[in-house]
């Protein structure tokens, strides 16, 4: 049996029109997003020549209409919840399926966002979390393990074994979890299914803080003042504390979100934040490594966004003018 949908684009009340290509000349972003920005031209994106963007099974054409390419029908199809899924694109790619690996607001966020592409979604969750929103919002949901996340969210067999039983392509690991686990990535590409997220050689490199650290080190980029490496021992670490001068920051190399990090102002307290970090820090990403950083106060944060496109699309241009938005 074989499918063959064309459908046409629904239109947001809430969202400007899609621009559409006119006698071969891409729009101006300027126009498009209202600013007076630099007139320029990104062609390949989802504007210009190609006038295509594709998926690793569905095909989204530029203009008025959104075409799937033929295929045969599954014989389970996943039914939403919501009649609202589908979203802006009013369409529902059912050859992808995204597992989300995570929970709470993250979770919720991807689903959503998947939903407004009409790709529907599968929720895992622990014991704790069976009403969870995440969980509702999904299309589907697994439990993966007791509350602990050590026997559930980081639990790689489990995770897994719920992407394949519910025949996902595709993974979204959200932040922390498992996101920045080299081993699960590549786990996944060996079960084909395609981990939305770094390649493992980018997260060996700059996923683990340390590690990240020391290729910084390397490059000859400054760093704060800190240990090298990470702590081997509580007496290693009092001594490279009075070293570095309090106060110090003692961080989870795995870490994010502020967890696994404490501030030791005097001598007094480090050992036990230092106890802390490590616990807190084993408790949420499976790894109690830890090393030390000078705390800098008032500190200028300065964050740069990396924007990368796959499918061989042409290199973006003018990127320093968007960054000055």
């Amino acid at each position: 049996m074989a499918m063959d949908a064309s459908l046409t684009m629904c239109k947001s009340v809430t969202s400007p029109p899609i621009p559409r290509v006119n006698s071969g000349n891409a729009p101006m972003f300027s126009s498009f997003l209202g600013r007076n920005l630099p007139k320029l031209r990104y062609p390949g994106l989802f504007l210009g020549k190609s006038r295509v963007i594709r998926s690793s099974q569905c095909t989204f054409m530029v203009g008025s209409r959104i075409n799937f390419p033929r295929q045969k029908a599954q014989s389970t199809q996943v039914r939403c919840k919501s009649s609202r899924c589908g979203g802006a694109l009013g369409a529902k790619c059912r050859a992808e399926k995204i597992l989300v690996a995570n929970r709470g607001e993250i979770a919720v966020r991807v689903i959503r966002t998947a939903h407004e592409m009409g790709i529907p979604c599968v929720a895992v969750y622990s014991t704790i979390d069976k009403d969870a929103l995440h969980v509702k919002l999904a299309d589907e949901s697994v439990c993966i393990g007791e509350a602990p996340s050590s026997q559930s969210y980081l639990l790689i067999p489990n995770v897994l074994s719920a992407a394949i039983s519910r025949n996902c392509t595709m993974l979204h690991p959200g932040y922390g979890f498992l996101a920045e686990n080299a081993v699960f990535v590549e786990m996944c590409r060996d079960h084909r299914i395609n981990f939305i997220g770094p390649n493992p050689d980018s997260i060996r490199v700059m996923g683990d803080k340390s590690t990240a650290r020391e290729t910084m080190k390397n490059a000859g980029v400054p760093t704060v003042p800190g240990s090298d490496g990470l702590l081997q021992s509580t007496e290693e670490a009092i001594k490279l504390a009075h070293e570095i001068g309090f106060p110090v920051m003692i961080k989870a190399t795995a870490g994010g979100g502020g967890r696994g990090m404490r501030l030791a102002k005097e001598p007094d307290e480090f050992v036990k934040l230092l106890q802390q970090a490590k616990s807190e820090a084993a408790a949420a990403f499976g790894n109690d490594g830890v090393y030390l950083e000078k705390y800098i106060q008032n500190p200028r944060h300065i964050e740069f966004q990396v924007i990368c496109l796959c499918y061989k699309f042409p290199p973006l241009c003018g990127l320093e003018s968007l960054l000055r938005m």
